[in-house]
């Protein structure tokens, strides 16, 4: 089939399977196991046969884990994946299907079955432009999309880094959609075709508290240096200023509660912020073995 699909996993062995299984059989998959772990490597390649699973040298987070899997994979359409996700066996097919007559786009992703809390994308202003219908599913164009699964046309990107490097966790599709628009590239969503995605849910529940722990730090430092990097520092330190208070201030009202969980939490919220404001490189990773 035409496209290939790329899995960033950290200790998701647990999800890895039923995400496989809906995966037909002529598919190339490529699992990047940030966790390093070999025997993950051993267990899945000798399960299936179209699956390779990548251990990178050290933890190379969301974007530099996709940009080596994109690099790797041999079709043009690569279904950039969290593990934490599920899409039907179904769905999959129709996508192969329109990508198979539809070829202008740079980035194109299915939809969330429930769209109650949130959608999966963003339209950043109305401008008018009329759905299109492929196969009888219908793709509107839009301004960003969430990253839980990004079906990428890597014939639309001409430098293989696809994702910013500098981004560990957090923004790295903010920052791409961003990049795509600006280069006047089309983003699509397919409204019919669903898939239901977990959320902070990649991981074994076993390394719940320290995933959290990571994901504070990351969010802050990415936030900041999304939008330094788009805008200015005066711009990007305005955005993060609620941030940096709402820290500090849980910092000190849960080292009073005593409630350490929450205190090492907003604590790394401070130092992902101070980190950014500093200059420092996106350095947290997550300390499990």
């Amino acid at each position: 089939m035409n496209i290939s699909f790329v899995i960033i996993s950290f200790k998701s062995f647990h999800l890895l399977e039923k995400i496989i299984e809906n995966i037909p059989e002529k598919n190339e998959i490529i699992i990047i196991e940030n966790s390093l772990d070999n025997n993950l490597k051993d267990k899945i390649e000798k399960l299936y046969n179209n699956v390779e699973v990548i251990i990178p040298e050290e933890n190379l987070g969301y974007g530099r884990g996709l940009n080596l899997g994109v690099a790797n994979s041999k079709n043009k359409n690569v279904m950039c994946m969290a593990a934490d996700v599920s899409l039907k066996k179904e769905c999959i097919i129709e996508i192969s299907n329109i990508l198979n007559t539809f070829h202008e786009f740079s980035i194109l992703t299915p939809t969330y079955f429930d769209e109650s809390v949130h959608k999966n994308y963003a339209i950043n202003q109305n401008n008018g432009i009329k759905p299109i219908k492929i196969l009888n599913n219908t793709l509107r164009e839009v301004d960003d999309i969430d990253g839980a699964i990004m079906i990428i046309n890597k014939e639309k990107f001409i430098s293989k880094e696809i994702f910013d490097e500098n981004i560990f966790l957090y923004f790295e599709n903010t920052d791409l959609c961003l990049r795509v628009k600006k280069n006047n590239e089309k983003i699509y969503v397919i409204e019919n075709l669903k898939f239901t995605h977990y959320g902070i849910k990649s991981s074994h529940p076993s390394f719940q508290n320290e995933v959290l722990k990571s994901r504070s730090w990351h969010y802050c430092w990415s936030k900041f240096y999304f939008y330094k990097k788009h805008f200015n520092y005066f711009f990007a330190f305005r955005k993060t200023l609620p941030n940096l208070i709402k820290a500090i201030k849980y910092c000190v009202f849960y080292k009073i509660k005593k409630d350490d969980l929450r205190f090492q939490l907003h604590k790394n919220e401070l130092l992902g912020l101070l980190n950014a404001y500093f200059f420092k490189k996106s350095s947290y990773r997550l300390n499990v073995k």
